[in-house]
C-alpha cells in the first residue's frame, strides 16, 4: 500500500533530513516510525502526505507514484488520510462542523450516512455534537481528529504522534481506537510515535530512524526485546 524507495528530502537546499529512506507498509498493517527527536520521522510523513516534495526517490501508494502530488489531491484521489500532531481539529468549529469538513468531497447523502456510522462507533461525538472542539478533552479531541480523517474512507492513514500530550488513560483509549480503526476499516496505518513501548504493542512492524536513515526495522514484538532498540532509540549503549 505504501512504498518508499531511496527517499531523500529536506527543507533547505543542500541539507537533507531524510537520506535514501526505503520502507513499505502492507495492506491493513500498523507500522510505527520510532527514533529520537530530529531524526526525520515527521518529515517523512509530510513527504508521503504531500506537504513536502522529496529531492529524490519514489513514493508509491497502491502502486502509483505520488511523490509530487499535493495533499488535497492525495486525500481525494489516492485514498489518503492524515492526522498531524498539532492543529488537527478546527477548535472554533463544532464536532458536527469538523466532520462535515472531513466529508467535503462526499455526496450529501454519503456524508450523512458516514457521520451516522462514525457517531454510532464513537458515541461521545453525538453526545457533544454541537460543542466546539476546543471544549473537548485531549483524548476526545484526538478521537475527533481520527474520525474526521476517516470521513472520506481512506485506504491509507498517516498519524503523527497520536498520543502526544495525553494522560496514560487517554493514551490507552486512543491506541485502542487505532486498533479498532484497522479492524473495522481495514485501513493501512503508518504512525510516528514517541511512546515506543505502547506503540510497538499495537503495531505489526516498526522502523527506527537515526540521523535521517533507517537504523533498524522488524517485527514489533521482536523489536520490543531487541537490545539495539534502547541504543538506537534512547541514544545509549545496550546493556
Amino acid at each position: 500500500m505504501i512504498k518508499l524507495n531511496k527517499l531523500t528530502a529536506g527543507y533547505t537546499p543542500g541539507i537533507d533530513i531524510l537520506k535514501e529512506i526505503s520502507l513499505h507498509v502492507r495492506k491493513a498493517e500498523i507500522v510505527t516510525l520510532l527514533g529520537p527527536n530530529g531524526c526525520g520521522k515527521s518529515t517523512l510523513l509530510k513527504c508521503i502526505a504531500g506537504y513536502l516534495t522529496p529531492n529524490s526517490g519514489q513514493i508509491e501508494i497502491q502502486n502509483n507514484e505520488v511523490g509530487t502530488i499535493p495533499i488535497h489531491r492525495k486525500v481525494r484521489d489516492c485514498g489518503l488520510g492524515f492526522v498531524p500532531q498539532t492543529d488537527n481539529v478546527f477548535t472554533q468549529l463544532s464536532i458536527k462542523e469538523n466532520l462535515l469538513a472531513g466529508g467535503q468531497f462526499l455526496t450529501r447523502l454519503d456524508c450523512r450516512q458516514r457521520i451516522d456510522e462514525l457517531c454510532e462507533r464513537y458515541p461521545i461525538l453525538r453526545k457533544k455534537w454541537l460543542n466546539s472542539a476546543s471544549s473537548l478533552s485531549g483524548g476526545e479531541r484526538q478521537i475527533l481528529a481520527l474520525t474526521r480523517a476517516l470521513m472520506a474512507r481512506p485506504s491509507v492513514l498517516l498519524l503523527d504522534e497520536p498520543s502526544a500530550g495525553l494522560s496514560p488513560k487517554m493514551l490507552t483509549d486512543v491506541f485502542e481506537a487505532i486498533l479498532n480503526i484497522r479492524k473495522q476499516e481495514e485501513v493501512t496505518i503508518l504512525m510516528v510515535e514517541q511512546n515506543a513501548i505502547e506503540a510497538l504493542h499495537i503495531s505489526d512492524r516498526a522502523y527506527v530512524l537515526a540521523m535521517g536513515k533507517v537504523a533498524l526495522c522488524g517485527n514489533a514484538k521482536e523489536l520490543l526485546n531487541d537490545p539495539r532498540m534502547r541504543e538506537l532509540y534512547l541514544g545509549g549503549r545496550a546493556a
